[in-house]
């Protein structure tokens, strides 16, 4: 079957992307078999703090009683800011939270390589026990490269009851070494690398040249070409499948890092072939960069461009009008997904 991907033509033939399954992730169950619900500790005036166990990150706690849903986010390449703040956010609108760092800190690998998918779903896990949250309403939320770990994790762990893709990937892709230098596979499962897409050498080539040259660079060309690899994207595929929720993905129309919204449509594309019993959704913003969702504080808040090494810049895409109006439906969608009472209501009848 003949599938866009971008400006290429990319052959995903039914028979890989819709009726056979990668192989199945073991369902890992970690701390989610053990004992009594995690204690909610006393944090403050603050409805978050930082932690360092059993994950590095930022745990929030609203007020009231009762139990709550919950989210895991985890940020992208560029660390787990936005990560805290959505954290913060839906903290403050009612959810149990976590922003979970699963690079760069201590307990997890230094780069985006080989990062183990047992990280995040043991985040999951620790929600999922609290006594104050209900484990029928819990969800994982990640954007760029964390939306590509969102779904590895969703996938692996049956705690998982709803996922939030935003800007992501359904397969894992290269992963990011020091300075980011394409290096290895992003996941890791059991201490073994996860099959990924490689990288494009030549595409990477015509990258640094623009980046010497000072000019803004989009990435978005060298993911492409990396993708007429259809082999590769076919092992490299996550068994979305095995997710126990509905998934909600989220793109942006003028994405300039990869194609997301093409990413999002082949999700789709997997999970109706694979009769994913749950109303998944995928949205595409018109004229949204990358980023657009840090735009949800404003049009001032909106990152279009970004400085880069050797002083190059780096291009996301979109402009902050267009930004705006696509984290404002975002959040509109992610609501539609996540209040509500149980994850039966979006069961496929």
């Amino acid at each position: 079957m003949l599938r866009t991907f971008a400006g290429c033509q990319i052959v995903l033939a039914l028979s890989a992307c819709a009726t056979q399954a990668p192989e199945p992730l073991p369902q890992v169950a970690l701390a989610e078999s053990a004992g009594a619900p995690t204690p909610a500790p006393a944090i403050g005036s603050s409805p978050c703090a930082p932690i360092d166990q059993p994950f590095v990150g930022t745990l929030c706690v609203p007020g009231g009683p009762g139990r709550h849903p919950a989210i895991v986010f985890f940020g992208g390449y560029g660390g787990n800011g936005d990560a805290r703040r959505l954290a913060l956010e839906f903290a403050e609108r009612g959810f149990v939270t976590a922003a979970v760092s699963y690079f760069g800190v201590a307990g997890a690998p230094r780069t985006l390589v080989d990062v183990p998918v047992e990280i995040g779903v043991a985040a999951v896990a620790v929600l999922a026990r609290r006594n104050d949250v209900d484990p029928a309403r819990v969800a994982v939320m990640g954007t760029s490269k964390g939306g590509e770990y969102a779904l590895l994790v969703a996938a692996t762990s049956p705690s998982v009851k709803a996922v939030i893709a935003n800007v992501p990937s359904p397969f894992a892709w290269y992963g990011l070494g020091t300075r980011g230098v394409p290096t290895g596979c992003s996941w890791a499962r059991g201490g073994r690398p996860l099959p990924c897409v490689p990288e494009d050498a030549s595409a990477s080539k015509e990258i640094w040249k623009a980046m010497s040259a000072g000019n803004p660079v989009s990435f978005r060309a060298a993911y492409e070409a990396a993708a007429r690899n259809t082999t590769a994207v076919e092992r490299a595929l996550f068994p979305l499948e095995q997710i126990a929720g509905p998934v909600l993905c989220l793109s942006a129309a003028d994405d300039q890092v990869w194609n997301s919204s093409a990413q999002c449509e082949l999700a789709m594309t997997y999970l109706r072939g694979h009769h994913h019993p749950f109303a998944d959704r995928a949205v595409s913003f018109p004229g949204a960069g990358h980023e657009y969702l840090l735009a949800r504080a404003g049009t001032s808040a909106a990152m279009n461009t970004a400085p880069m090494g050797a002083g190059g810049r780096m291009a996301f895409g979109g402009a902050p009008e267009a930004d705006a109006r696509a984290a404002q439906a975002a959040i509109e969608a992610i609501d539609d997904l996540l209040l509500y009472r149980g994850v039966d209501e979006h069961r496929l009848r």
